[in-house]
């Protein structure tokens, strides 16, 4: 978690800010007439993208001419989750959101009145009768920040700015002296707007940014000015790769456990929008960032930073702000000298804080609802904004190796098929966006498996194509591979999978939304049985039992398809969640040289065949009375046509009936159900739950829901679910005992 709140740091500190300060002497190039001297001839893709930039340089350069003040209302939003690849749900970790009236003056006065504030932590506040004292101090400490928020970030702009923060580094700025040495420019698209009566039109232009390298300090953007004037318009970019700890902060990456790696942090855009005021001055109108940390090979942490500005008043002498005389009763006010950036003069900053017990019911404030789409941009805005930014991504120089092994990206695992089982993997970069890897891996099984892909995009938003060679397992809601479930196998003996082997290549198409993945996979494959190869975990060494035998596949030739979704509705735990899963496949068929076994005394008259198979499922969670919270899913699938035994449903399990063995081949058919309620105490940090499984699976022709099998059970859980532990006992058609540690409970 160490590593979570460090990457939450890195990503939330890459907030668009501004200063004065030039670059490095270093990094400048000496200028001439209307640009530079040391400025590559490529730099300039035609001459129209040279003039624009002279001419915005030049507006940039001088003083802001004829805005003595500025007024506005701004309103904020940051939202940090947690998700996974693998997750049913993404969980909400924090989200806030204020709104002020901020005052400007060239002569240096800055005043910022605060009307409103709301900070979010589910994990803590997740049911209100328990959380009340929580809830009060997170209030406590809101409105005493906001009294001593004397540099509001985002909040506060400069009319002109130089440089781009980072955190602790910097980017080099596209319009700065030393620009052309680092980026290529080429002219864009033309934009006229017509202006109400006889004010006439506006012209934009687009500059396109490329950087030279991919850098974390450099840029890919898209500039708009208007043409008559200079001034920038709307400004997107997008770092030129993404933030990897190995490759920029090595020494912090060797203290790092290697099933956590990788550490990644990648910005999606940076993006701000500018109106036109009074038909003469251009001020920022929206701004908009968003990010994700990536831990390991299943955690990924989104970040969200949005603020609108509206309400401007510009020149005005009189102030909407109140002033010390003024102030209503229970109101503070405080003041405070800030030093400027390198040579800047110093300033004033007054800040006015209301009541703390009337900060979250302000009007001024955005939506409370946690985690929804962003409001200062449309969905179909930001995915033309990530296409435009990521087609200005340089070709990488060279090939830079990323690399997996050991714990890392789970390349090693222990099961009852392979044993112990470790391997490497490579993967490069192409291209700016397409990537080539592989992997090979081999356990005490002596069985090879490996994998080559060659990817569009990115693992989950983008078009692979591979070839493969693996261990598959037959239930796509467990993972026997995962870390916590080889230490179980290693330890207890605990193999809640079924496996089966194949061959073969496949074309997968990945996308995601904000609270939703779908895929679509294309495979040819051969596929055939894994038989077990040892019986050797800890606990079983002492009280001599066995692993249970694998299931014994049917050898066949494929070729088909899939299609999947997952979907999101809610993100706050006081109210309610709903999320869920849909697969639908098929294939054509034809059975390998070893044909299956003959059925109801008779025998196949044919070697080929066809399936279908389709399963569904939803879970919803909310509060209910006493501080208590309640859980339901359920799930149904059936299976059409000759079914291979590795295609068919397999019930048991940690995400099925927790209460039965997965791995025993016990509950299984070409039809099932199951359903699964919960009843927990507890904030989402931290729960105790009791809980109920019941399910069946058999014949389709046999489908019902009479004689099921069930089992009872008591857990804990942590952040919501995502760690999870329990204690499960058969109680109808059983009588076992199981201890399930996973992740991504149901909460």
């Amino acid at each position: 978690m160490i590593t979570v709140a460090a990457g939450l740091l890195i990503l939330s500190s890459m907030g668009l800010q501004e200063g004065q300060a030039r670059p490095a002497a270093g990094d400048t190039i000496p200028p001439g007439p209307g640009d530079t001297l040391q400025t590559p001839l490529d730099t300039y893709r035609d001459p129209g993208v040279r003039v624009l930039l002279a001419r915005a340089r030049e507006a940039r350069a001088r003083d802001v001419e004829g805005i003595e003040s500025y007024e506005a209302l701004m309103r904020e939003r940051i939202y940090v989750g947690i998700s996974s690849t693998a997750f049913r749900r993404e969980r909400g970790l924090f989200q806030q959101q204020r709104a002020a009236r901020y005052r400007w003056s060239s002569d240096g006065e800055r005043v910022i009145q605060w009307l409103g504030a709301r900070r979010t932590i589910p994990l803590v506040v997740g049911n209100a009768e328990l959380s009340s004292e929580i809830q009060d101090e997170i209030r406590e400490d809101l409105a005493y920040e906001l009294a001593r928020e004397f540099e509001p970030g985002p909040l506060a702009f400069d009319p002109w700015d130089d440089r781009i923060v980072f955190g602790d580094s910097w980017a080099i700025h596209p319009l700065s002296d030393s620009a052309g040495a680092h980026y290529r420019f080429s002219s864009g698209d033309t934009l006229r707007v017509s202006l109400p009566g006889d004010q006439g039109e506006i012209t934009m232009v687009e500059a396109r940014v490329e950087p030279r390298r991919r850098d974390l300090h450099l840029l890919a953007g898209s500039l708009w000015f208007d043409r008559e004037t200079g001034a920038l318009v709307r400004a997107s970019y997008k770092p030129a790769r993404p933030f990897d700890l190995d490759l920029d902060e090595p020494e912090d990456a060797e203290e790092v456990p290697g099933f956590l790696k990788p550490i990644r942090g990648e910005i999606d855009y940076i993006t701000i929008d500018y109106s036109l005021h009074e038909f003469e001055f251009w001020l920022p109108r929206r701004f908009g960032i968003e990010g994700e940390l990536q831990v390991g090979r299943f955690l990924r942490v989104p970040l969200t930073l949005e603020w609108t500005v509206g309400q401007y008043v510009v020149n005005e002498a009189e102030s909407l702000i109140p002033g010390a005389a003024d102030l209503p009763p229970g109101w503070s006010r405080s003041e405070r000298r800030v030093q400027g950036t390198d040579e800047s003069e110093p300033y004033y900053v007054t800040v006015i804080v209301p009541p703390g017990d009337s900060l979250e019911t302000s009007g001024a404030l955005p939506s409370p609802d946690l985690g929804t789409s962003p409001t200062a941009f449309s969905d179909a805005e930001l995915r033309a904004l990530r296409q435009d930014l990521d087609a200005l991504i340089p070709n990488p120089l060279g090939y830079d190796v990323r690399l997996a092994y050991g714990l890392r990206e789970g390349m090693t695992r222990y099961n009852r098929v392979e044993a112990l089982s470790t391997g490497v993997g490579a993967e490069f970069d192409v291209t700016a966006r397409s990537a080539v890897g592989g992997s090979v891996r081999l356990g005490f099984d002596l069985e090879p498996n490996a994998s080559l892909f060659l990817r569009r995009g990115t693992a989950d938003r983008g078009l692979t194509v591979g070839a493969y060679r693996r261990l598959n397992y037959v239930n796509e809601r467990e993972d026997p591979f995962r870390l916590t479930a080889s230490a179980l196998s290693l330890a207890f003996g605990y193999e809640d999978a079924q496996f089966y082997r194949s061959w073969g290549g496949e074309l997968v198409h990945r996308s995601r939304g904000r609270l939703s993945k779908r895929h679509v996979r294309v495979f040819a494959e051969h596929q055939w049985l894994a038989e077990k190869t040892t019986d050797f975990y800890l606990t079983g060494a002492i009280t001599g039992s066995n692993f249970p035998d694998n299931l014994r596949a049917e050898e066949a030739n494929l070729l088909g398809g899939e299609v999947g979704l997952d979907w999101q509705s809610g993100l706050d735990p006081r109210s309610l969640i709903a999320s869920g899963s849909l697969r639908l496949e098929g294939a054509l068929g034809r059975w390998g040289d070893t044909a299956p076994a003959c059925e109801d005394g008779g025998c196949l008259d044919s070697d080929s065949f066809d399936y279908q198979r389709l399963w569904a499922s939803t879970a919803v969670t909310h509060p209910l009375f006493l501080g208590l919270s309640g859980a339901l899913e359920v799930g149904a699938g059936a299976a059409w046509g000759r079914v291979p035994v590795q295609r068919e449903f397999y019930l048991g399990g940690h995400s099925t009936l927790r209460g039965f063995n997965g791995g025993t081949r016990q509950i299984f058919g070409t039809s099932a159900w199951m359903g699964r309620l919960e009843i927990a105490s507890g904030l989402p940090i931290a729960r105790l739950s009791a809980f109920s499984d019941v399910g069946w699976a058999g014949p389709r022709e046999d489908f019902t829901f009479e004689d099921p099998y069930v089992n009872v059970g008591l857990g804990g859980s942590l952040m919501d679910g995502i760690f999870r532990f329990d204690i499960a006992r058969a109680v109808r058609r059983g009588s076992d005992w199981r201890i399930h540690f996973y992740l991504d409970g149901l909460f």
